[in-house]
């Protein structure tokens, strides 16, 4: 399934997908080699933000994974505020023009941080890119199978002998497959069409029982126009891993943990802000975030609300557990092929203690 969220559909998730597509038909490499492998990255996250400063203002590069969206609310609170300003940290927020632009800006120090899927991110890891996660953007999975209430469809299991909705991405196949058998169906009897990124106009047009589709984005579209049925994930077979992480090279881990420490502090304090308001948060993010409606802004912030923090400690939190319970999901559904200790390509030391 395709994993990078979008602050609308179209073609913000066309261009979003077809990255994915690309890093998941990419021929892999190991992620053992030393060049590739996190763990010098986490190895000097070891004692994370106790006495990391930035000692004065230091120009940092931001790459998103896509347009701004709620799933960034904290980023543009405390941009907003001033808050990284504050913490020395001169922030210049870029929108790429698709996934592997953040990818590919960060693998040739173009920039500092980067965001992207937890897929995406581990797709470029195992062709040796030497980078390490260091931040959630929020605990849960945002794919789903989305089916209109009036379809009778009542479980994955019921999609048996009918027409499922993918985008085209081999990835979109996996999940379902896993999904279906999840929920006690049988996936060879489900028949898949390709939609492209076209899932709701599908869908109120009966032409298929369900489709692929993001719930905070399309499924709060859907939602807003007929009565849905949201499968997540997650409550389908996937662990309940982020899908955004936060990551930078290991020579920037490395060489200056405090950048890091300052911009997780700035940002899980834009989270504790934005959740103690949000309407002045999704305020400050609508006027930043060309083209999104502030009222397309609150219903996903809504949808996203209790996955923020979900049952983590900490907003940011990366569970290096979870992660390796992904690995082993990923691998049996066919998505991702990796077996690494997630101590090799993240740390959960930032976020604990910013």
């Amino acid at each position: 399934m395709a994993t990078t969220p979008s602050g609308g559909i179209g073609n913000t998730h066309l261009v979003a997908l077809l990255a994915i597509l690309m890093l998941a038909v990419a021929g892999c490499g190991g992620g053992d080699d030393d060049g590739g492998a996190g763990q010098t990255g986490t190895t000097q996250a070891a004692g994370a933000c106790t006495d990391q400063k930035l000692a004065s203002p230091t120009d940092v590069t931001l790459i998103l994974d896509f347009l701004p969206n709620p799933v960034h609310i904290a980023i543009y609170q405390r941009l907003a505020a001033g808050t990284y300003k504050a913490n020395n940290i001169n922030l210049k927020v870029q929108t790429p023009t698709s996934t592997s632009d953040t990818l590919r800006l960060l693998a040739t120090d173009r920039a500092d941080i980067g965001i992207v899927s937890l897929l995406d991110f581990l797709t470029s890891y195992q062709q040796n890119q030497p980078i390490t996660a260091f931040m959630a953007l929020e605990q849960r999975p945002l794919g789903s199978l989305l089916a209109l209430e009036k379809s009778g469809v009542a479980s994955p299991k019921d999609l048996e002998n009918q027409t499922v909705g993918v985008t085209g991405v081999p990835s979109d196949l996996a999940a379902v497959n896993s999904m279906v058998a999840n929920a006690g169906g049988d996936p060879t009897k489900v028949k898949t069409v390709t939609i492209g990124f076209n899932a709701v106009q599908n869908l109120i047009a009966g032409k298929v029982k369900a489709a692929v589709g993001f719930w905070n984005a399309e499924g709060v579209q859907l939602q807003a126009q007929e009565p849905t049925k949201v499968f997540k994930l997650d409550e389908f077979g996937a662990p309940a891993y982020p899908e955004l992480v936060a990551f930078a090279r290991n020579d920037t881990i490395n060489d200056n943990p405090a950048l890091v420490c300052a911009f997780t502090k700035a940002t899980v304090e834009g989270y504790t802000q934005a959740t103690a308001n949000p309407d002045q948060a999704l305020d400050n993010l609508t006027k930043q975030a060309e083209g999104l409606a502030l009222s397309d802004a609150k219903a996903q912030y809504e949808a996203l609300k209790p996955v923020y923090q979900a049952d983590a400690p900490v907003y940011g939190a990366l569970d290096l557990e979870v992660l390796a319970e992904y690995l082993t999901w990923a691998k049996e559904a066919k998505i991702l092929d990796l077996s690494d200790d997630p101590a090799k390509f993240a740390t959960d030391k930032f976020a604990a203690s910013a």
